[in-house]
């Protein structure tokens, strides 16, 4: 049995910070960023605004490629 601690305290803040600051800079809404990776633009804003809510993997690889070196 894998007995290692899952479990850790990881600060979200600056990856969410991040995303805000190129979703900004690109001159985009958060409502049209939403449309494109199809989630409600509520919980991007949770995650742009002090990291109350964690990106899924799935969520961070699409904003990955939003980003314009991918565009």
């Amino acid at each position: 049995m894998d007995e290692r601690n899952n479990d850790f305290d990881f600060d979200f803040t600056p990856i969410g910070l991040s995303i805000k600051k190129a979703r900004t800079a690109q001159g985009m809404t958060r409502e049209q960023l939403a449309s494109i990776v199809d989630y409600d633009p509520r919980h991007l804003q949770a995650i742009e605004n002090g990291g109350r809510q964690k990106p899924s993997l799935e969520l961070f690889i699409q904003f990955v490629r939003v980003s314009p070196a991918n565009a």
